[in-house]
């Protein structure tokens, strides 16, 4: 067995090891087959500091009074990267701002639901692929027993000015959809039952998405996903799929291993 074999064969799949190898199947490689140390990106640390905040305050290790002062003590000290430059606007200070209005207005509602989990592991098998997955928050409607699966998302949606999403955003929603699908399956093993609702928190826009969970979306969740892993077993090229504003801005492989950056 090759060294690409044998780090596939005894690899436990996440959604973002599936969605990456989509987005370049080169990067994909360096990153989890040639175990090349990447670069952090302004994007993804400001997620996580959002992320960290919810999660402190879905815990109680936060209250309402004290999140937006963790915020602006903690920004500078966690968002160490620049955000790619913009003639029309200054993105970081944009965040910055979008953030701390979000928080000094939280609108994330717990007290009508009991907390299943917080950043909530779940393992589960694609049909004999292990798989892990980390729920942002898990819900479970007081009055219902409504099952409700929650990410909180830094990225924005576009929306028509009736309030419906735009058609070009299909293949973004579809990505969010799997996700909290896959995640599902572990939900159901544990607690028996489908989630009603799959539902994203756009913290950084102020909005919100919700989809009532439908088998044959969830269907095509899991055949993706066993499709996906099947294509990397079998990838040999690992062709680059350059796009020149993910390559230069986004890519962990941006600055230190890929040699086909635009």
């Amino acid at each position: 067995m090759n060294k690409d074999s044998f780090i596939i064969d005894s690899m436990v799949w996440s959604f973002s090891r599936l969605s990456s190898y989509h987005q370049c199947p080169y990067g994909w490689r360096l990153k989890y087959v040639d175990c090349v140390e990447g670069d952090e990106n302004f994007f993804a640390q400001y997620g996580s500091l959002m992320h960290e905040i919810l999660e402190k305050y879905e815990k109680e290790e936060l209250s309402i009074f004290e999140i937006s002062q963790y915020y602006e003590n903690r920004f500078n000290d966690v968002v160490t990267c620049d955000a790619p430059p913009n003639p029309y606007i200054d993105i970081k200070q944009s965040y910055y701002d979008k953030g701390l209005d979000y928080l000094d207005n939280i609108d994330l509602d717990l007290e009508n639901y009991e907390v299943l989990g917080v950043e909530k592991e779940v393992t589960f098998k694609i049909f004999d692929y292990e798989m892990v997955g980390y729920i942002d928050l898990l819900l479970k409607d007081k009055i219902k027993g409504d099952i409700i699966v929650l990410d909180h998302k830094s990225g924005s949606v576009n929306f028509k000015k009736n309030g419906e999403i735009s058609s070009s955003e299909k293949e973004h929603i579809l990505g969010f959809k799997r996700q909290l699908y896959l995640y599902s399956i572990g939900v159901i093993e544990e607690y028996g039952v489908k989630p009603k609702y799959l539902k994203w928190n756009l913290f950084k826009d102020r909005n919100w998405l919700t989809f009532e969970f439908k088998d044959e979306e969830f269907k095509e969740a899991k055949k993706w996903a066993e499709d996906t892993i099947k294509s990397i077993e079998q990838e040999t090229s690992w062709f680059p799929n350059p796009q020149k504003y993910f390559c230069n801005n986004l890519c962990d492989m941006r600055n230190c291993a890929c040699e086909y950056k635009p």
